[in-house]
């Protein structure tokens, strides 16, 4: 069995700047309620497609780790917004960097689908099917919401990130833990042609309660310790939900990654989006180990611990 690592990371946010201010304003709001409740100041909302957003992400990578695009073996994409039945995103990506004979593979699995993701890669690569793959995570929620709707647009936003995940040959530590429950799938759910709906109070207790209950799963099986985890990198999902994370699992609030404030919730995109930015701005060194937990419609949650 091969082990992985990140060799690549890249991540894309769309011009147009959504600020509090402008919603405020809609929905005759105090100047700082958005913030005191999600965290978030501004989110970006896409005038591309979500398969040009999905390109211009692997652009960056492609920029940040100057690797050769023809040798990618795999591109799996994970999304909950994608405006079309066949083919996927992936295989756009594919043609616009004339990729030949690789896989393509789109993942719809509800806001943690790039979990998922990153695990059916790591999966391939371990078994010496391919020797890596691009893992893409990207959304364009704005197309998919009620504009009148306060419980969805004051958190949801548009972008993209994605890595490249290849083989390691040092050993490096890999865990993860997957679970689903589709008794609860009602609470945060959308169909094409129907606007997104979510149940605010019902996702906040599932993803405080289960997140962490999965997150202390995956040390004790693998004997691991939380003390020796350099970072947690959650879904971007609420601000609120990341603090109360963060209390019940007794860590300190540096070590849960957060950049909420100026992103919003970009469901699959969030964690891409957020490792990239922690590997832009130096944070991870080789040897750390990370937390990734994902949660969402489904339900489906799951957490994935990582060697740099």
């Amino acid at each position: 069995m091969y082990s992985i690592q990140i060799i690549g990371y890249g991540s894309y946010l769309p011009n147009k700047k959504v600020e509090n201010d402008s919603l405020n304003k809609k929905f005759n709001l105090d100047s700082d309620w958005i913030f005191q409740r999600s965290g978030i100041r501004y989110r970006y909302y896409a005038e591309e497609s979500i398969s040009e957003l999905a390109i211009k992400a692997t652009e960056t990578l492609i920029e940040n780790s100057k690797i050769d695009i023809s040798e990618i073996e795999a591109i799996f994409v994970a999304t909950t917004t994608s405006q079309r039945l066949m083919p996927g995103i992936s295989f756009d990506v594919q043609n616009a960097f004339s990729i030949k004979c690789c896989i393509c593979l789109d993942i719809l699995a509800g806001c943690s689908g790039y979990i998922n993701a990153i695990d059916i890669a790591r999966n391939y690569i371990a078994i010496g099917k391919i020797k890596n793959a691009l893992v893409i995570g990207v959304e364009v929620l704005s197309k998919f919401m009620d504009m009148q709707d306060i419980n969805t647009n004051i958190l949801l936003g548009d972008g993209a990130g994605a890595l490249l995940i290849g083989r390691s040959e040092k050993g490096k530590v890999y865990y993860s833990k997957i679970e689903s429950d589709a008794s609860q799938k009602e609470i945060l759910s959308t169909e094409y042609g129907k606007n997104l709906f979510m149940d605010g109070k019902k996702i906040y207790r599932f993803a405080i309660n289960e997140t962490v209950r999965n997150i202390e799963d995956l040390l004790q099986e693998n004997q691991e310790k939380l003390e020796n985890i350099k970072f947690v990198v959650p879904h971007q999902s609420n601000q609120r939900i990341l603090d109360k994370i963060t209390t019940k699992l007794g860590i300190e609030a540096s070590k849960m990654y957060s950049n909420l404030e100026n992103v919003g919730n970009t469901f699959c995109a969030s964690i891409p989006i957020a490792v990239s930015q922690m590997m832009q701005e130096k944070l991870l060194e080789e040897g750390d180990k990370i937390i990734l937990i994902g949660y969402g419609g489904g339900l489906n949650w799951g957490s994935i611990l990582l060697e740099i």
